[in-house]
């Protein structure tokens, strides 16, 4: 019920699919980027293993994700290799003037797309303003069960979530959007 009543806060600002789907693209670009600029930081922490800020706050945001589902965080730590190997790869072989471009054009695109669904899709404000920390470090866990969702699976807790938002008077509903 934890994981629900958390993804039901999120889940309030993001109701109408086309929403949803710029996330999916949006949340793991603003991530990787985010990975890719604290790659360059590296922690004397082990002498001849290599660890950086990238590698610690990725560790900490999934063991965060651990504490509320299992079967999201261990999804979301297959996506957070993905973005962290490639972040550190790219790290390791462009310039620092190239990674700073990468980052911003990341950033704007990530933010930018996300901004335009909020406002043109659902109609509403992004959930960064009410909550930068849920904005900022669950989004990613609440994008992935949002693609399990679709995909029909946890249609149990989705169903939980619904009720929360339901509870709550934040449920909406969206005409179908014509192909």
């Amino acid at each position: 019920m934890r994981f629900a009543k958390q993804m039901a806060f999120y889940s309030a600002y993001h109701q109408e699919k086309r929403n949803i789907l710029i996330h999916v693209v949006g949340v793991p670009t603003i991530t990787f980027s985010l990975l890719l600029v604290l790659s360059w930081i590296n922690i004397p922490v082990l002498e001849g293993i290599p660890v950086t800020v990238a590698m610690v706050f990725t560790a900490a945001v999934l063991l965060y994700y651990f504490t509320l589902d299992f079967i999201f965080a261990f999804t979301a730590t297959l996506l957070f290799g993905g973005l962290l190997a490639a972040a550190h790869y790219l790290s390791l072989h462009v310039d620092s003037t190239t990674g700073w471009v990468i980052f911003g054009a990341a950033q704007i695109l990530g933010w930018g797309t996300q901004f335009y669904g909020h406002f043109v899709f659902e109609k509403d404000r992004p959930a960064l303003f009410d909550n930068l920390f849920q904005a900022l470090i669950s989004a990613p866990l609440f994008v992935v069960a949002d693609v399990f969702f679709e995909l029909g699976f946890r249609k149990d807790l989705e169903n939980e979530v619904k009720q929360v938002l339901s509870e709550q008077g934040k449920l909406k509903t969206f005409e179908a959007v014509a192909s």
